[in-house]
């Protein structure tokens, strides 16, 4: 299988700026092919840039022909197994490293554009005060996706994930001023969203190491949701619609009672730790 290199240059260890990329998989199969081929048309428009993907697998117990082919396909890219499943956001804490400038967090049901990367370092590159870009989310529709949050209560997050579609629709304005509808435009950049969602996040390298990634106490949901709170805490977050990705999305209410147990779990971690808001 021929080998996928973005820079055939010697010189390639030494160049200024290290983006790495963090997938955590359970079980992979052919999303993580579609990611990795969209990174690297994306990653062809950035230049003096080392590009390191560790995909973190959290199902198989060892590498099977689907990763060895991957590693073998894409120089660039590094396979991780832990042997068991220990969580997402622990999982992504695996690959924190000192060595990088930017370290973006994907889940792997994205697809990048073909200039999400260069768009996203270019934003942080002339707002050294942002620390963390989120952004424009399309369904595969075209339809725009909100990954922008208010900060959540429990009623709210309730009747988002579990209330039938009648009763959503009776409270629409009140998701709608949860997910920020009227505030996030296509067009224009927004600073501050109190929360963001964790499918796509541009960390500034440092500040993710200031925050030592996510809070392991969260086995699966809400590990976003925290991070971002606390990102925004300690640097500037900025919504930048020039970054645009396709994002295939799940909802916990259609994956059964496990990760309806999981969420409301995780919920419950969360108001604890960060405050609780019931409405």
């Amino acid at each position: 299988m021929k080998e996928t290199s973005l820079n055939d240059d010697s010189s390639f260890q030494d160049l200024r700026t290290c983006l790495r990329i963090s997938v955590v998989t359970f079980y992979i199969d052919d999303d993580i092919d579609r990611l990795l081929e969209s990174i690297v048309l994306s990653a062809k428009n950035i230049s003096n840039t080392k590009l390191e993907v560790i995909i973190v697998e959290n199902g198989f117990k060892t590498k099977n022909t689907h990763h060895i082919q991957i590693e073998e396909k894409y120089s660039f890219c590094q396979v991780i197994i832990t042997g068991a499943n220990i969580g997402y956001g622990k999982a992504h804490n695996l690959t924190l490293t000192e060595n990088a400038d930017y370290h973006l967090i994907l889940n792997p049901d994205i697809i990048l554009s073909e200039y999400s990367l260069v768009n996203a370092i270019e934003f942080m590159s002339l707002h050294h005060d942002c620390g963390l870009v989120t952004p424009l989310a399309r369904w595969r529709n075209g339809e725009q996706q909100y990954l922008c949050k208010n900060y959540p209560d429990a009623f709210t997050l309730l009747v988002r994930g579990f209330a039938p579609n009648f009763v959503r629709k009776f409270l629409k304005s009140r998701l709608r001023k949860y997910s920020m509808v009227d505030e996030i435009s296509d067009d224009k950049v927004f600073w501050q969203p109190p929360i963001v969602s964790g499918c796509f996040m541009l960390f500034r390298n440092s500040v993710l190491l200031d925050l030592k990634g996510f809070d392991p106490r969260y086995f699966l949901y809400f590990e976003d949701t925290d991070l971002s709170y606390r990102a925004a805490k300690l640097t500037k977050i900025a919504y930048v619609p020039t970054v645009e990705v396709v994002h295939h999305g799940g909802n916990a209410s259609r994956k059964g009672l496990k990760h309806i147990s999981l969420f409301t779990s995780s919920m419950i971690k969360f108001f604890n730790k960060n405050g609780w808001k019931l409405f």
